[in-house]
């Protein structure tokens, strides 16, 4: 945040264009600027420390898992998250609830999590604990004063790894999800499902992908590691069929929630790695395959599974470039070629930038 937005911009236009030299032919367009430069996030993840006298509640120094810095405000997540954290501090303190330590994996308290919905503005909070606990109705009731706060859930992980996952989830109010709305097109967000970060500048890359693929209505669409919906559920009334495969269960129960809200019918969604779902789909042919991998990238068996189907044009979206060149430069071994880049600065004040690439035969 000590970096001038615009000097933020060079550098990401720098180093995304270093990593694309490869490609000699590509179109590269420069970084598309982030709409929001602040309080963008819709969703964060905060770390209990301290003791049951003097709670701490915000997230890690770098480097290290044990030290937490006690935020009071957050620069990249909602503007109300100030008071959020204060108050639950105030409920930790005032029931002398103690923070879980990971050195001895002893105490209680371990994450909270906030998720927003950026067009609706209503908030869903999940309070992580090492176990069960006989406070759930005063923490309910911390968020009284909250209009904002639809969902409030309990969670519970008893695993060593420090994490803000849950073994089991419960609802404590409100609504089980948010909804966010792009364009015409509704999502459903529950506690643990995959959503981008940004959300508006989500709907522009998904129009940028769009513009790249010029849709028909015509069109077969394979989707995947689609989430929990993503770009195949917005552009799906603008083609033929959609084949969406995702591995993660509870990212595909919310994937089929939100064909079903938005009156989808021509989709068919599977469950299951990439590698070992797509050759059990009957087609063969596709017009466009959409790939949005985890940050680690795609490993070489899955992209041999893909370019296994014929595929007019591939839409690749990276969150990572490092981990995107090595996949893409294997696409081409096998007779694709990148032909267009468009980056979004989608994380303003970090390093990282989402890149939309377009592969064709």
């Amino acid at each position: 945040m000590d970096v001038p937005y615009k000097e933020q911009l060079i550098r990401k236009n720098e180093k995304i264009k270093t990593y694309l030299r490869v490609f000699k032919d590509a179109e590269i367009s420069e970084i598309v600027p982030a709409d929001d430069k602040h309080f963008y996030r819709n969703k964060m993840e905060f770390t209990f420390g301290g003791d049951s006298a003097a709670p701490l509640l915000g997230q890690h120094y770098k480097g290290s898992f044990h030290r937490i810095e006690n935020l009071t405000r957050c620069f990249l997540f909602d503007e109300r998250i100030g008071e959020i954290l204060k108050r639950v501090r105030k409920f930790a303190r005032d029931f002398e609830l103690p923070p879980y330590n990971p050195k001895n994996h002893e105490g209680l308290l371990r994450h909270l999590k906030v998720r927003v919905s950026k067009t609706t503005g209503e908030v869903m909070v999940v309070l992580i604990t090492s176990r069960n606990f006989d406070k759930k109705d005063e923490f309910v009731e911390v968020f009284s004063e909250f209009p904002y706060v639809k969902s409030i859930f309990h969670g519970i992980n008893s695993r060593l790894s420090d994490v803000a996952d849950c073994d089991e989830l419960f609802l404590l109010k409100g609504n089980p999800y948010l909804t966010e709305k792009l364009g015409n097109i509704y999502f459903l967000v529950s506690p643990e499902s995959f959503f981008q970060p940004n959300t508006f500048m989500s709907r522009r890359m998904y129009d940028a992908a769009r513009e790249m693929i010029n849709p028909e209505g015509k069109e077969y669409v394979l989707d995947l590691y689609s989430g929990s919906g993503g770009i195949g559920v917005y552009i799906a009334r603008e083609v033929k069929f959609l084949y969406s495969i995702e591995l993660d269960s509870v990212s595909v129960d919310i994937l089929k929630k939100n064909l079903e809200l938005n009156k989808i019918k021509n989709a068919e969604v599977l469950c299951g790695d990439v590698r070992k779902i797509l050759p059990l789909v009957k087609r063969r042919e596709f017009d466009i395959a959409f790939v949005d991998p985890p940050r680690s990238g795609m490993s070489k068996k899955a992209i041999r599974r893909v370019v296994e189907r014929k595929i007019k044009k591939l839409i690749f979206f990276s969150c990572k470039i490092e981990t995107a060149i090595p996949n893409l430069i294997e696409f081409e071994k096998y007779g694709f070629r990148v032909t267009k880049a468009v980056p979004f600065d989608m994380f303003p004040h970090t390093p990282y930038a989402e890149t939309v690439f377009l592969l064709e035969r």
